[in-house]
């Protein structure tokens, strides 16, 4: 980002925040400046600190990841962090399949596994998907490991196991939003911003 095209951005950020401010404030509604940061989006190498925000006076401090409904956004849209954090809690939920695997049935262990693995595979995976192979291969890994614990027979290949839970491995759960993604906006069920994001195939000539 140029200096000129980052004044301009951070000239008209700040008009449109103090916008903001003044709505919420007209509504009887108050931002707590204290706990608003900012992030700035960029694929190349850019010191947050020479951008400026401010609202009514109160300097806004930059962040490299924010959470934002439940999802980790980092500034290079890498994933990483949601990924990390999602590792995290696949590995909690091994455990806890490794040890009631002692004491309970495969059907029981399906449904821990519905509970608390595939919402974390699932969640947003629209938009974290198609993050590189690095970044996704240990969820990869622990989901293989979460099935080999609820379906420990030697039936096979991975795969095997997987068609035998019915339970679809992160790469098509990825694959299987998409489809239900474009399927609604194929049948004009999204909200109408997205009506101008694809052109359909015949408008081609």
């Amino acid at each position: 980002m140029s200096n000129s095209c980052s004044n301009v951005l951070q000239t008209t950020f700040n008009l449109e925040l103090c916008n903001i401010d003044q709505w919420l404030r007209a509504n009887k509604l108050s931002l707590n400046y204290n706990k608003t940061n900012f992030m700035l989006l960029t694929s190349r190498k850019h010191n947050p600190a020479s951008f400026k925000v401010t609202i009514n006076n109160h300097t806004i401090s930059p962040e490299d990841n924010l959470k934002y409904l439940g999802v980790l956004l980092d500034n290079k849209l890498s994933w990483k962090p949601h990924a990390q954090r999602v590792k995290t809690q696949l590995s909690r939920a091994c455990g806890i399949l490794s040890k009631l695997k002692h004491c309970t049935s495969p059907p029981v262990l399906k449904v821990v596994y519905n509970s608390l693995i595939h919402p974390y595979l699932n969640y947003s995976v629209l938009n974290w998907g198609r993050a590189s192979y690095v970044t996704i291969q240990p969820l990869i890994k622990l989901q293989n490991k979460a099935i080999k614990i609820i379906n420990p027979t030697n039936m096979g290949s991975l795969e095997d196991h997987f068609q035998h839970l019915n339970i679809l491995c992160l790469p098509k759960i990825y694959s299987f939003s998409v489809g239900k993604f474009m399927h609604c906006c194929h049948n004009k069920l999204l909200p109408n911003h997205f009506d101008e994001y694809f052109i359909p195939l015949s408008s081609f000539p």
